[in-house]
């Protein structure tokens, strides 16, 4: 279930998620959320994502995300965000990467 914060980035990101019946948005995961905004987000919405989850919450997922045997990211989207991450979140700054 969603807090509060994450309903509030829920009109910025709803487009993402036009295959899933409205009234079930609310019930997203926060790694659905993170996927998609990473995959498939502008600028904004990527801002907006750090905003409600924390960077260092968005680079976690992300970096568990990756870690598997499956890989949802396009390899561009997982360099940048892999290079992003490394510069900008403090615990994956310091050499930990997942």
């Amino acid at each position: 279930m969603q807090n509060a914060k994450t309903q509030d980035l829920m009109p910025i990101i709803e487009h993402l998620f036009w295959w899933v019946p409205e009234k079930e948005r609310t019930s997203l995961s926060d790694d659905a959320i993170v996927e998609a905004v990473l995959s498939n987000g502008n600028e904004k919405m990527v801002k907006q994502l750090f905003d409600v989850f924390g960077i260092e919450k968005v680079a976690e997922t992300f970096n568990r995300q990756i870690s598997g045997r499956r890989i949802n990211y396009r390899p561009r989207t997982v360099n940048y965000f892999r290079q992003y991450f490394q510069r900008h979140a403090q615990r994956y700054s310091n050499g930990k990467t997942g």
